[in-house]
């Protein structure tokens, strides 16, 4: 077993800043519940007393984990950051320890307030990885709390380089061509097509795409928003296209329904699980049924690195096939947390996101982090540099806050 990490000196959070973020796109993103041209989002900055600063990010989505912009800001500002300023850690392993324990630490907490945890996990694991001087790769990897222990992992990083899928989301045709156009220059190998609004335009436009994107694999993710009769008759006609996967076909209320269609086509296609899943006992009424659901692990709304590691090993441990998902909008700082998570787990089927500003009209720090050609995005910087590998600018980082907060040690809030 190897030896913990300790700080020397002791990590001591000595401030904090708590941003509320909006970021515009550069092309709208739509799909069946929700329609986009910009992002709304949290980002926290903790700073520990030799001056190092960790990132943290979330989206919060009422839709996926039931929390909103509001919800989460409260949560963090009158419970968690308060508790947090001034806090010292002694190695690697008390902050491993405080964030596995994260809701009985703050028990005014509910224990589905999963955006609060992704929050503190991302900036906290960064600053560890920033005073250390080390690659969080390689911290989470050594020690004898390594989260995927029991799976045989013991290399810091499973894969060098990621293969990224494109996203269709729902639009005009004018819209859509712009996105053809970016995908086709970049020669993308996998493809999602939202789906849920009107299944004869869906399939005629999957058709399309499929001869833009001669060599590509295909799957769809209607949102939640099909009934159990639209998603037995869109299903077998998207198999019959070739599409290699069903996510949230069902909103995620409707469990009577997803035991039926699981019985049905389960054994035809991965049904993935997206708002539907947000920790293991989400799984429950599935499992216990003998069902095999497929997996979207998305960090934000899976409690953070930590949290989304450890769903990952029980879903191997079950059989369960699983990919990197992402938020739509999402910054360097959640790229860099769902990278790390697929390169240390190795396996994932696919993975979404690192659309940097392709997509967002600036990202954080510059050049942007995003795939190149044909999706291929290397994890050189998770292995060689600290952290989470960040280069926050802060005057872009100011620039595209509507609101700041600020905690500092002895309790000084402004």
């Amino acid at each position: 077993m190897m030896s913990d990490w300790p700080f020397q000196p002791a990590l001591q959070i000595s401030a904090i800043r708590l941003f509320q973020t909006e970021i515009p796109f550069q092309l709208s993103f739509n799909h069946a519940t929700q329609q986009r041209a910009a992002v709304t989002g949290i980002v926290l900055q903790l700073t520990s007393a030799c001056g190092r600063h960790g990132f943290g990010e979330v989206l919060p989505r009422p839709y996926v984990s039931g929390e909103t912009d509001a919800s989460v800001l409260a949560a963090l500002g009158e419970v968690v950051l308060p508790a947090l300023a001034g806090r010292c850690f002694a190695s690697v392993g008390a902050v491993r320890h405080y964030l596995g324990n994260f809701y009985q630490q703050h028990l005014a907490l509910a224990p589905t307030a999963s955006c609060v945890r992704t929050a503190v996990d991302l900036a906290l694991l960064d600053l560890a990885g920033q005073c250390l001087q080390q690659p969080l790769a390689r911290l989470l990897a050594d020690g004898p709390v390594h989260a995927l222990s029991e799976t045989g992992i013991t290399a810091p990083l499973q894969a060098e380089v990621l293969q990224y899928s494109g996203t269709y989301g729902l639009g005009d045709a004018a819209l859509q061509r712009r996105y053809q156009q970016a995908y086709q220059a970049l020669d993308l190998q996998a493809f999602k097509l939202k789906v849920g609004v009107n299944l004869d335009a869906e399939l005629a436009l999957l058709r399309t795409l499929q001869q833009a994107h001669l060599q590509a694999s295909w799957r769809v993710d209607a949102n939640g928003a099909w009934s159990l009769t639209q998603a037995r008759a869109a299903i077998p006609q998207l198999l019959a296209l070739g599409v290699q996967s069903i996510e949230q076909p069902l909103a995620a209320s409707d469990k009577a329904g997803y035991l039926a269609l699981f019985a049905e086509f389960g054994d035809a296609v991965p049904l993935m699980l997206d708002e539907s899943f947000c920790r293991w006992s989400d799984l429950d009424y599935l499992l216990n049924a003998g069902f095999q659901p497929a997996l979207n692990l998305r960090v934000s709304k899976c409690g953070g690195i930590l949290s989304t590691l450890a769903l990952a090993t029980q879903a191997r441990q079950h059989g369960l096939l699983y990919q990197l998902g992402a938020q739509v909008g999402e910054t360097v700082i959640l790229t860099r947390a769902g990278q790390l998570v697929a390169a240390m787990l190795g396996d994932c089927r696919y993975h979404e996101g690192a659309f940097g500003d392709y997509l967002l009209s600036h990202d954080l720090q510059q050049p942007s982090l995003r795939f190149g050609a044909q999706g291929v995005l290397t994890t050189e910087a998770l292995q060689s540099e600290p952290g989470l590998a960040l280069h926050i600018d802060p005057a872009v980082l100011n620039d595209c806050s509507r609101h700041c907060d600020s905690w500092f040690v002895g309790g000084i809030h402004g």
